[in-house]
């Protein structure tokens, strides 16, 4: 019995700012990774308490995630988040056009669900 809930996604601060080159007419470019595709994380049932979870996901020039750090612990929570965001799938960031290592900060925020009674 549990409840499935959607993950928040924070992406890059600085998602497709340009930075001009010295010397260059053309500007360089940074697009932080994407995400292709995401997994529920499920409330665990034995958790009476709201909490969040946050990671740093190091996304690689593949798209593949390489690691997910914990940046925030939400006890009782961390586990069932970390086993659904490493399901996630990544479009990767690029420079210039060419895919770069990124680091992607995703939380999760977990609130059970209101129960309302029958009137």
């Amino acid at each position: 019995m549990g409840v499935r809930l959607r993950a928040f996604t924070a992406l890059a601060l600085f998602a497709g700012l340009a930075f001009p080159a010295r010397g260059q007419d053309n500007p360089l470019r940074f697009v932080p990774a994407q995400v292709i595709s995401t997994a529920d994380a499920v409330y665990p049932p034995n958790v009476v308490n709201p909490g969040m979870v946050v990671f740093e996901v190091t996304v690689g020039a593949s798209g593949n995630i390489e690691n997910v750090k914990v940046v925030r612990d939400g006890p009782g929570f961390t586990g069932t988040a970390q086993q659904a965001v490493r399901k996630w799938k990544f479009k990767p960031a690029t420079f210039n056009g060419q895919p770069v290592r990124s680091v992607v900060p995703v939380a999760f925020s977990f609130a059970q669900p209101l129960i309302t009674q029958p009137r």
